[in-house]
């Protein structure tokens, strides 16, 4: 299935989406969305092209840096991103804003990191607008190709259907056409919404075993654990006490919510990934893997007791996580299956899981040390 792009009699809408075609970078993804950034907060016709690298390496920051996902090792957007981040000690959950500010600084600054960004000027600008004046480009060698793209856009720069969405000024800027301003000014959020969807399934395509990729597309938004509170206060409440699974602490009224696998890895909170801990012990943690040799059992015995106390005190609302996590009928099924099929269950979902995300670079094998 494909996202249709709404029609224009002005423009050629079928090239628009011919540059989405047979993507091997993420570039091109990144640079319409920044294009579209734009149009939608600044509305300025002219546009200075390092603005839009930076633009670039802000959006790709989150999904490259804080969720680790994979573009491939020939993407150089992400390893731009990447030599930021050391060169700056960026956090990986810096603002947007932020990164772009301390980007276009680096820009600003010659650094070796600004050239590096700069260098994606030489190529991103043109290589999206080629779909539009390929034939002008077509047979050239590679080192003639910018010079040919520059041409026929200044050429075809008009207000007819065939007219290019941007021409160059020199060689730091663009210039956006009348009829394309219109359009995506007009279809704005469906434009982004089609971009996003054609990246998602580029980014499948690197990650094919991780979950979630398209919530993994920007900064996580404010996350509400209020049901998962709630659940562990019911299961606290019935049983009097329960001891946290990695330090053994005995756990009463106050407590933090940990998730088994991180959350920057599954960008979720249902509850089966979800257990009670001392704020200190959730705090240690953070984003690490725990070691599953160390923990798992004790971990999917808290989360069995869990599901049988929830499951006694009738509230079945509580437990649906569990039973689509463990492709059940019911409540009462769910009851009524034992702690080693349980167990297995659990285990054939995060163990593979947490063996893609030590791949995807999550530090492994945690322990807790007082």
């Amino acid at each position: 299935m494909d996202i249709p792009l709404p029609h224009s009699k002005d423009i050629a809408v079928e090239r628009l989406a011919g540059c989405f075609n047979q993507v091997t970078n993420s570039y091109k993804f990144f640079w319409f969305l920044a294009l579209l950034d734009h149009i939608k907060t600044e509305r300025r016709r002219l546009i200075s092209i390092p603005e839009l690298l930076a633009q670039m390496v802000a959006l790709v920051w989150y999904p490259s840096g804080y969720y680790r996902l994979y573009f491939g090792k020939q993407d150089q957007l992400r390893n731009v991103a990447e030599r930021l981040q050391a060169a700056t000690e960026l956090p990986v959950d810096a603002k947007t804003a932020r990164v772009r500010s301390v980007a276009l600084e680096l820009v600003g600054q010659k650094t070796a990191v600004g050239r590096d960004l700069l260098q994606l000027g030489n190529y991103v600008p043109y290589r999206f607008l080629r779909p539009f004046v390929d034939d002008a480009a077509r047979g050239l060698l590679d080192r003639h190709v910018n010079d040919a793209v520059v041409s026929a856009a200044g050429e075809r720069f008009t207000d007819s259907p065939n007219s290019v969405p941007y021409r160059f000024v020199g060689r730091n800027a663009i210039e956006l056409s009348p009829p394309w301003v219109e359009y995506l000014t007009k279809h704005n959020e469906i434009l982004t919404g089609f971009c996003l969807w054609h990246l998602t399934k580029y980014l499948q395509g690197h990650n094919p075993n991780v979950a979630n990729i398209s919530a993994k597309l920007f900064p996580p938004g404010q996350r509400d654990l209020k049901v998962a509170k709630r659940y562990w206060e019911l299961v606290l409440k019935q049983k009097g006490a329960l001891r946290c699974i990695y330090s053994g602490q005995l756990m009463t009224a106050t407590f933090s919510l940990d998730h088994f696998l991180p959350w920057r890895f599954v960008a979720h909170d249902l509850l089966w990934n979800l257990v009670p801990t001392p704020k200190e012990v959730n705090s240690s943690k953070s984003d690490s893997l725990p070691d599953t040799s160390l923990y798992f059992d004790s971990f999917a015995q808290m989360q069995y007791e869990g599901v049988l106390t929830i499951a006694e005190v009738r509230k079945p609302a509580l437990l649906e996580d569990y039973i689509l996590l463990l492709h059940l009928e019911d409540v009462e099924r769910l009851r009524n299956l034992s702690f080693p099929d349980f167990r297995r269950n659990l285990q054939e979902t995060v163990l593979p899981q947490m063996q893609i995300a030590k791949n995807m670079g999550f530090r492994a094998n945690w322990r807790y040390t007082t």
